[in-house]
């Protein structure tokens, strides 16, 4: 990666304040860590860091997009998860200096603002409401890597898409008059890669619920139409994983 100079200070104010640790910072506070972070850029395909690397920075986007990904042990990658602006990765070797769990990689061209550790204990160990707002995060991540476990571990691979698309629906969508589109766009084979299955088994699945008119393509993202939620809400899987999710809560 290399050091970028040039950036909007205001637009880069605007989406650090939304990431959840720095929700509590005053004015003041966020004024005082943006002087003393970097931005950085980096090139399509390059990888931020690789699994069991260890990785003591933050990193929050600013513009772009990553993928995040493990790999099997035959070498084939498995994407877990994606990351666009404003969305943020690498906060848990801050908390305890230890490896990461994924490899992080660029999808596009992308610029990131990278928050040391050394910053990181400067603002946030200190500061009791931030300390709070960093275990609702942590709680938040570990019940999404939960039922994302429990869906992967589902031997049913319509079920695996269906949660999967609700998911994505309820976290990245946008509804109109019609239903709801994924703002993401997602592959054939990144969704299969996501549930690991083949990428012809998620063609035919996604194929059968354009058919029964449960999805159609809005451009190149994938939109959720009312069958399809009439559908979900029968399914075995999403019933489980909602009332498992409600008593965790």
């Amino acid at each position: 990666m290399t050091v970028r100079s040039s950036f909007d200070p205001e637009l880069t104010r605007k989406i650090v304040r939304k990431v959840p640790f720095f929700a509590r910072f005053s004015n003041e506070e966020l004024d005082s860590l943006l002087e003393q972070t970097n931005v950085y850029g980096c090139r399509k395909g390059e990888v931020i860091f690789f699994e069991n690397e260890e990785n003591q920075q933050m990193y929050i986007i600013l513009k772009g997009r990553v993928k995040v990904v493990g790999f099997t042990p035959g070498g084939l990658e498995r994407v877990m998860a994606f990351r666009q602006r404003g969305d943020y990765f690498g906060d848990m070797g801050l908390l305890d200096g230890k490896t990461d769990y994924a490899t992080v990689i660029a999808m596009e061209p992308c610029k990131m603002l990278v928050i040391t550790k050394s910053v990181f204990d400067t603002f946030f160990l200190e500061n009791t409401n931030v300390l709070k707002g960093i275990i609702a995060v942590l709680c938040e991540r570990l019940r999404e890597s939960w039922m994302f476990h429990t869906i992967i571990g589902t031997n049913d691979a319509e079920s695996k898409i269906r949660v999967t698309l609700a998911r994505y629906g309820k976290t990245l969508g946008v509804p109109d008059s019609s239903g709801v589109i994924i703002s993401k766009i997602f592959s054939h084979q990144s969704i299969a890669d996501r549930v690991l299955i083949t990428r012809e088994t998620a063609s035919r699945v996604l194929a059968r619920m354009k058919d029964q008119h449960e999805i159609e393509m809005a451009g190149r993202h994938i939109k959720l139409l009312p069958a399809f939620f009439d559908k979900v809400s029968q399914c075995e899987l999403y019933r489980a994983l909602s009332a498992m999710q409600d008593n965790l809560h």
